[in-house]
């Protein structure tokens, strides 16, 4: 009896160490898993904000003009001030407009062409600030040309791993062009990076002019290089204009 009871608290004891063992190690895998979320979390988060700062700056292609979109869209040009005035014109497409703070973000440039716009910060009080946030004047040009990326039907030639060097991965990629020019038959392809932890890519667009025709085009785009390390993907597809559409791969490479 006594080597029964013996026998039976040993294997409870093994039992007890192995359920340990295996509680020690899902407690350092979640561990894992949850830093490598919150590093890939603060990385995207970082390299979003920096885009989106990037963008609204300008800088979208051109000196000559603040910002450059395409038709029937918005700019957004972050919390304004309610006591700044604008006012939006253009003569050719008979338009002149006079808003107040963010009425300005609301506002459509519907027709193509460059609008002129004037910046007044109606200051309350004398020797307040005199820094403006904005140009007193300056123009955003308005493109005859709309792209936009249908990612719901995007495609890789090949499955994504880790430390594995690729030279000829495709990703495929449906885009809606259009356009209000019938002028327009041809336009560069537009560029495209990808971003994340350890990653060293080149991507190459497989053809460099894409025929205006069809509004639906597939655009392809060969990827070389390898990723070293565990983490999540963002593809940033740029427009005719230059502004980004970012796709995020939802699956970790690993």
């Amino acid at each position: 009896m006594n080597r029964e009871r013996i026998l039976n608290s040993s294997n409870i004891s093994l039992l007890l160490l192995s359920a340990d063992k295996d509680i020690r190690q899902i407690r350092k895998e979640s561990l894992k898993s949850w830093k490598l979320q919150t590093v890939f979390l603060l990385f995207f988060v970082l390299v979003g904000s920096f885009k989106s700062i990037a963008q609204n700056l300008g800088g979208l292609g051109s000196d000559q003009y603040f910002k450059i979109i395409s038709f029937g869209e918005k700019v957004d040009l972050g919390e304004i001030d309610p006591a700044v005035s604008w006012t939006i014109s253009n003569s050719k497409n008979n338009v002149f407009t006079s808003l107040n703070g963010n009425e300005i973000n609301s506002f459509v440039f519907q027709d193509p062409g460059i609008y002129d716009v004037t910046y007044q910060e109606n200051k309350s009080h004398e020797g307040e600030c005199d820094h403006s946030a904005f140009p007193q004047k300056f123009s955003i040009k308005v493109d005859a040309t709309k792209m936009v990326y249908d990612f719901s039907k995007i495609s890789f030639s090949e499955k994504l791993e880790r430390g594995r060097n690729y030279t000829d991965l495709i990703i495929t990629v449906p885009a809606k062009i259009t356009t209000k020019e019938n002028s327009i038959t041809k336009l560069p392809s537009p560029n495209m990076s990808v971003a994340g932890l350890g990653v060293s890519f080149t991507v190459e667009a497989l053809e460099k002019e894409i025929v205006i025709g069809n509004k639906i085009q597939l655009l392809k785009y060969k990827i070389s290089g390898v990723v070293n390390q565990e983490t999540y993907l963002m593809f940033d597809f740029h427009d005719f204009n230059n502004q980004i559409q970012t796709y995020n791969l939802h699956q970790i490479i690993k």
